[in-house]
């Protein structure tokens, strides 16, 4: 076992006292993350490779990430392509918005390249997971009270929004090539508002 899989699961140590993080730190190693599953997958992604092609040290990445698994989820995933609906009193445009962002979040090439892998990491670490789904949840919930459902006290995501990517994910992991595309879009939307009337 490599370093980087010897320290993956262990949690990240905080910075030292009055010194503040360096952003463009955090932005060259997204970046690097970002460039090398399109480059070598990830599978065979290390924190290593990331660390010299980002100009820093895998110390340097411990101390903003866990491990392999939540850099990737925050690179591939990142909680700015989410938004909360614009109430356009419109349910089934409201729809169609969740179901684009969805497309937005999963369709990059590095998501598709990184999602099996992730999974598996992700479910693996029930700390990594916890926090992959408190950023998820975040802007989706918006959707639950457009569409009038409630959730079981378990459920930290609307379930609309859980099939939505549900379906997604199922997608890409069954063909990878799988398209995403304007017709996926319109045929989703037009299956889950079948049970809404027009407004």
């Amino acid at each position: 076992m490599t370093a980087d899989g010897q320290r993956e699961n262990k949690r990240s140590t905080s910075s030292a006292p009055g010194r503040p993080r360096d952003g463009r730190i955090d932005a060259a190693i997204v970046a690097a993350t970002r460039e090398l599953i399109l480059e070598t997958g990830y599978p065979a992604l290390s924190l290593s490779a990331i660390a010299a092609r980002a100009g820093t040290t895998t110390a340097a990445i411990y101390r903003r990430w866990s491990g392999k698994a939540e850099l990737v989820h925050e690179a591939v995933l990142s909680a700015e392509t989410l938004a909360p609906p614009t109430g356009s009193g419109d349910v089934q445009q409201d729809i169609r918005a969740l179901v684009e962002i969805v497309r937005a979040m999963f369709n990059r090439p590095e998501v598709r390249v990184a999602l099996p892998g992730l999974i598996a990491d992700t479910v693996a670490s029930p700390e990594v997971h916890s926090q992959m789904i408190a950023r998820l949840a975040g802007d989706l919930t918006a959707f639950e009270s457009r569409f009038g459902q409630e959730r079981r006290d378990d459920d930290r995501l609307p379930m609309l929004a859980e099939v939505v990517a549900g379906t997604a994910i199922f997608r890409i992991l069954i063909r990878s090539d799988a398209a995403l595309d304007d017709a996926w879009v319109d045929q989703m939307v037009e299956l889950i508002t079948e049970r809404w009337p027009a407004s």
